[in-house]
């Protein structure tokens, strides 16, 4: 997705409070997370690690992961 694509799907998505991106990963303050990265992607068009983290954030929300947590001990 393009920086515009993305900024869209965000401001139209449903975000939750809590978002588990996959099986070692929760997001919390989903909320505050997208609009950080969002800030920060703008702000540096060379950081791949924001745009790359918005990506994850829209496909668990497009696709919740449902699996196996990772065991605690």
């Amino acid at each position: 997705m393009t920086d515009e694509e993305i900024i869209t799907y965000f401001e139209a998505a449903i975000l939750p409070e809590t978002l588990r991106l996959d099986r070692a990963t929760t997001q919390f303050n989903v909320k505050e997370s997208v609009k950080s990265n969002i800030k920060l992607m703008l702000a540096d068009p060379k950081d791949t690690h924001s745009r790359h983290r918005l990506n994850r954030i829209a496909e668990a929300i497009e696709t919740p992961y449902n699996g196996p947590e990772i065991p605690r001990f």
